[in-house]
């Protein structure tokens, strides 16, 4: 019998260990690990999956840094709540930082997360919060010295830009900037920038030459820059090839280095050596005969040589020959003349005329007019023009050429400074009240004579 109790007594140890199992083996799966999977996305400035960001766990030594394609892995990690937070250098040259992300760990799983930087509209909005929301935007440049990279400190930057106004005849154009000045750390914020158009970049620190940039927001609310300086007047070389979008090479580009002296000629082969180009953040820019100019930004060190390629737009199109038709208004049919002669109670004089007369001077085209008197007048003569047919008073009239009032000269004097070979038509009206009423003066009582003449034909630009 006692062996009988002792083999059900093992039996129901071996029932009770059977049914204990699980649960033993429960406790320990609530215990296992889990793992954090995730991808880091750039929205700020690249658009891009952001490899190099580290993904901190709040509070523990734990760290995982994103790969080329922006992937993460924290394994091993406790079952629990956590606070990740990301840092990455763009968003410390930034001054940004992004709010720690709650995760929950669960035992012997994975948990996906996916982190962004801010997007551009976010960082605008957080570094001008007194920008307009549309259509404006900021650049954080950093400034550097392009001898060693140290940040300077207290130099003006500024963004400079053209808006165009468009009217119906004309089209004007005004220069615009921004500036401000970099902070110790070499950090300088430009808010208020147009996002539309190409900004060019500037700076200048004591001692050395201007540096540029040429930065295109592309209608993005933020961008971020680095502008390296000289501080000296050290130099360095600029070298490459001119290129079309096709990659043909093309010979005899002119290559210049923007707001310097240093161009060449690009040789047989669309090769360049730009010497004695200043240090620092630069733009050279290629000219060629047929095709659109190109630009590249170069950083210059002192004594170093940087290899560029420039290239070039589209080559110009040579559109077929386009005829214009038009109807064509004589000059003297525009001005007015013509209905005037047939309509108007005055004395008209054409080319025609005027070379009839056999006029040396501008006064003897007068002697054909009734009523006209030439009386001498110190060095010249003088027109005189009768007022009253019935009586023989006569004084001088008012001059207009070519629409333009010209004042009577004083006595002794000669009178208009005119030759009779320049003339196209004269109107003489012997009273006030028969002149055309914009050109009726008080200075007219005695008449009006109105002269036009070759140098008062409007001159058309050709087209090119």
């Amino acid at each position: 019998m006692a062996g009988r109790f002792a083999s059900q007594l093992i039996l129901y140890t071996a029932v009770s260990l059977s049914l204990a199992a699980p649960a033993f083996i429960g406790a320990q799966t609530a215990d296992r690990p889990g793992a954090v999977h995730g991808v880091v996305f750039d929205s700020l400035i690249t658009s891009r999956l952001l490899e190099g960001a580290e993904v901190w766990i709040e509070s523990t030594n734990r760290m995982a840094k994103s790969d080329a394609a922006g992937n993460f892995v924290l394994s091993d990690v406790p079952p629990g709540r956590y606070l990740l937070t990301l840092y990455h250098p763009i968003l410390d040259s930034a001054g940004l930082s992004l709010p720690p992300v709650m995760v929950d760990v669960i035992s012997d799983n994975t948990t996906d997360v996916a982190l962004a930087t801010p997007s551009p509209a976010q960082a605008h909005h957080l570094l001008c919060p007194q920008d307009p929301l549309h259509r404006v935007g900021a650049i954080l440049a950093v400034v550097r010295s392009a001898s060693d990279g140290q940040a300077l400190g207290s130099v003006m930057i500024s963004a400079h830009w053209t808006t165009y106004d468009i009217a119906e005849s004309s089209v004007r154009t005004t220069p615009r900037s921004m500036e401000a000045r970099s902070d110790p750390s070499g950090h300088v914020l430009l808010c208020g920038l147009p996002t539309d158009v190409a900004l060019v970049v500037r700076g200048r620190a004591e001692g050395g030459s201007v540096a540029m940039m040429v930065l295109d927001m592309a209608g993005r609310a933020f961008a971020r820059a680095d502008l390296h300086l000289g501080v000296s007047t050290a130099t360095g070389m600029v070298r490459g090839i001119v290129r079309n979008r096709n990659g043909s090479l093309i010979p005899g580009a002119s290559v210049l280095a923007v707001g310097t002296d240093a161009t060449v000629i690009a040789d047989a082969f669309g090769r360049f050596s730009l010497t004695g180009v200043t240090a620092g953040s630069g733009i050279v820019e290629a000219r060629a005969v047929g095709y659109i100019p190109g630009h590249t930004q170069t950083l210059v060190r002192p004594d170093s040589v940087q290899e560029v390629d420039i290239i070039l737009g589209d080559s110009v199109t040579m559109l077929d020959p386009v005829t214009v038709v038009g109807e064509y208004t004589p000059y003297l049919q525009r001005i007015g003349f013509i209905k005037r002669r047939e309509t108007s109670q005055g004395h008209f004089l054409d080319t025609a005329d005027v070379q009839r007369s056999g006029a040396v001077r501008f006064e003897d085209i007068f002697r054909m007019v009734p009523g006209a008197r030439i009386r001498p007048n110190g060095t010249g003569y003088l027109v005189e023009l009768q007022r009253d047919p019935s009586n023989s008073n006569s004084c001088p009239p008012a001059y207009f050429v070519d629409g333009v009032y010209y004042p009577q000269p004083p006595l002794q004097t000669p009178s208009i400074p005119i030759v009779p070979t320049e003339i196209l038509a004269v109107e003489v009206y012997s009273n006030l009240s028969s002149a055309p009423v914009q050109y009726q003066r008080r200075e007219g009582v005695c008449g009006v004579i109105l002269v036009w003449t070759k140098r008062g034909v409007p001159k058309h630009r050709a087209s090119h």
